[in-house]
């Protein structure tokens, strides 16, 4: 009996052992696999835990971190070639230098890469987390006359498209090269109606260029096999019926599934793919309001979804794309390039509400938040040719 008591002294006094001598490896461990909020919380333990915590990490995540991957904001700041990179799963910024970059402008973002312009006729990929660099070939028009451009594939593909537009007027022109080539091509086609551009990117699917006008009434499309273009005009529906003639829309239309008669005025519009589908999120004047609807292909017109299911998505006007999602919470939720102070801000198609991360915001109105000027999000890659 004796023996088996001195036996179990050292488990006791292992028991008995104070959470805050944990050894130093094992916390910097732990706290390196924690977002922002549960470190918030970790260094509120106690002190030596709080020791840990007490600088901020500063560089990215590791390659071979399971954080990598996670989308970015990436963000240039003018006149330097410094970036912020904001990393929405742990929220947190930290700093690139990218000199190569300075003087040139986001145009697209997509499959981690940022589609680049510099100069008038000057256009390139750059992965801004291998810094590898993809020359085009010139464009033959100033760049700005483009309204809107993108890519359908990674660049290191050997069917990457750069495609560009141009509405004026009474004609739409297409210009397009693939990465690799020397000659841009142009298909130019008579548009007898007028085409106001939306602010957000064009969308590919299935060998097919989705444009839209800025109030998502007319969407215009260029499908490089069959070398066709098509104005596809809106039908518009209320309550979730047809117009009040009852008449179906055209095959050729697009309708709108309203909730109200009296929809609020859209102030910002987005399209994204997402396996395989087109969506659109809608955006009111005052914020108050963010609407996801879907493309069906099958009827022509809009489906209004009342949830992502597993997905969230990145919206901007460099370029938006969807996620499904690992990490419990971010289902069903938006994130556009807002901030409520240093924290990254999501909107919830659940409640209506707009969070920051760790929810010291929420409001269903965006009065209080920032936005950043020319930040693109980017799923961040390291592919290379």
């Amino acid at each position: 009996m004796e023996d088996l008591v001195i036996c179990l002294e050292p488990l006791v006094i292992e028991a008995n052992r104070s959470w805050a001598d944990c050894p130093r490896d094992l916390l910097s461990l732990i706290l390196s696999r924690l977002f922002r909020g549960d470190r918030c919380n970790f260094k509120l333990v106690c002190k030596s835990w709080n020791l840990i915590c007490s600088v901020p990490p500063s560089l990215p995540p590791a390659i071979d971190s399971l954080v990598f991957d996670s989308p970015c904001l990436m963000i240039p700041q003018r006149r330097s070639c410094s970036w912020k990179v904001f990393h929405s799963l742990c929220n947190d910024f930290y700093d690139l230098d990218f000199p190569e970059l300075v003087g040139a402008k986001i145009v697209y973002s997509k499959h981690g890469w940022l589609l680049m312009y510099k100069r008038k006729y000057t256009l390139f990929f750059f992965n801004p987390f291998t810094k590898e660099k993809i020359e085009i070939h010139p464009i033959d028009v100033p760049f700005e006359l483009a309204s809107s451009i993108c890519f359908t594939s990674p660049p290191t593909s050997s069917d990457c498209i750069v495609c560009g537009i141009e509405s004026m007027n009474n004609f739409v022109a297409f210009r397009f090269i693939k990465v690799g080539d020397k000659r841009w091509r142009v298909r130019l086609f008579d548009n007898n109606e007028y085409f106001c551009m939306s602010n957000c990117p064009m969308v590919f699917l299935n060998g097919v260029c989705y444009c839209s006008d800025y109030k998502f009434k007319n969407i215009i499309t260029y499908d490089f096999i069959k070398d066709e273009y098509d104005l596809i005009q809106s039908e518009e529906f209320k309550d979730g019926e047809e117009a009040k003639d009852n008449k179906p829309p055209t095959p050729r239309g697009i309708g709108v599934d309203l909730n109200e008669s009296r929809p609020p005025t859209t102030f910002k519009s987005y399209m994204v793919e997402v396996d395989g589908d087109i969506w659109a999120v809608f955006i009111t004047r005052n914020n108050r309001r963010v609407r996801v609807q879907k493309m069906d292909m099958s009827k022509g017109h809009w489906i209004e979804l009342k949830s992502l299911e597993d997905k969230c998505l990145y919206i901007g006007t460099g370029g938006s794309f969807a996620e499904t999602c690992s990490v419990g919470g971010m289902t069903n939720k938006i994130y556009f390039d807002k901030f409520h102070g240093n924290s990254g801000v999501m909107y919830s198609l659940t409640t209506g509400m707009y969070y920051s991360v760790g929810e010291s915001f929420v409001s269903k109105e965006a009065y209080e938040l920032s936005e950043v000027d020319y930040g693109v999000w980017v799923k961040p890659t390291l592919q290379t040719v």
